[in-house]
């Protein structure tokens, strides 16, 4: 899905913002791909820019010039980049005569939710990591910890995910799937981190002996270029805690089926009606979470 962009006119069938086109203008349009230009979360954002024949020009972020951040896109006479380097709020992303805002937010929230629920209770000394160890101690009062990659594989006849003891060598034992029309090994990258006050996860296929290191430009080759965000369901209270797990496993039985078809899933514990009875705050983790994977993996179908 891509998201249109606020600039200077709005959309009639969709209330999105968009670059209004100025018959002279190289550039027609310069569209965010990862979520809306009003609530990008984190330091980056896809940015989609589309010309005419002529091609654009230099691009500029705030002044400094950023143009070797961009690629020839799929289609047509378009420039894809991911940007970074954004300032807390309002940032003016440029080329010949179009212009941009684009308004940063912290990864850690909130964006649309309203002030923080206090008091909020850290857990990611206690979250466990598929090889026993723990996303450690916070490392500041809104229960930020640092982001971890782990490495998992299916062994052949086996029903579970186990740890891969060495990244650079897959072992003898492990199980083949087909995805996105490949015959891959059944070997799963799992991102931990911090998010909008929640503990995050993202999965998907990914041989760490010969995938490119993921970029929204190198997406994993067995990945079908589709999505799932985890929820759940109940809400019997709670607002207040972090989560030390997450309520529903992202490497269990259900969730392996859809990783071996070739799947991307994420999940954040606020997510989950069970651990924050939250709604606005699910839905706020859930598009920041969706930002995240496209900024790191690509855009979905």
């Amino acid at each position: 899905m891509k998201f249109a962009s606020r600039s200077i006119a709005t959309t009639a069938a969709t209330g999105l913002a968009t670059c209004s086109l100025v018959a002279s203008a190289a550039v027609l349009d310069i569209t965010t791909l990862s979520t809306h230009a009003d609530r990008v979360s984190g330091g980056d954002v896809l940015v989609q820019i589309t010309s005419d024949a002529g091609g654009a020009g230099a691009v500029t972020l705030n002044g400094a010039d950023v143009t070797s951040m961009f690629h020839a896109g799929t289609a047509p006479n378009t420039l894809l980049g991911l940007v970074t380097g954004l300032n807390l709020g309002k940032n003016t992303l440029a080329t010949g005569a179009r212009s941009l805002v684009i308004t940063k937010y912290s990864i850690k929230g909130p964006i649309v939710s309203g002030p923080y629920v206090q008091p909020f209770i850290c857990q990611t000394q206690d979250f466990r990591l598929p090889d026993g160890s723990t996303l450690g101690l916070p490392t500041d009062v809104d229960c930020s910890a640092p982001t971890k990659i782990s490495y998992l594989y299916l062994p052949v006849g086996g029903t579970a995910l186990l740890p891969l003891p060495n990244p650079s060598s897959l072992p003898a034992n492990v199980a083949m799937t087909f995805a996105n029309g490949l015959t891959v090994p059944f070997v799963v990258r799992l991102e931990t981190g911090t998010m909008d006050r929640g503990i995050y996860q993202n999965a998907v296929l990914f041989d760490p002996t010969s995938d490119p290191a993921p970029t929204p430009f190198t997406p994993p080759k067995a990945w079908n270029k589709r999505l799932l965000a985890q929820h759940g369901a109940g809400c019997p209270g709670g607002w207040y805690t972090q989560r030390s797990a997450q309520d529903v496993n992202i490497l269990g039985s259900t969730n392996l089926a859809r990783l071996g078809e070739g799947w991307g899933i994420f999940i954040n514990t606020i997510k989950h009606p069970a651990n924050s009875c939250n709604a606005i705050v699910a839905g706020e983790a859930t598009m920041m979470g969706k930002e995240h994977f496209i900024e790191t993996f690509g855009v979905q179908n």
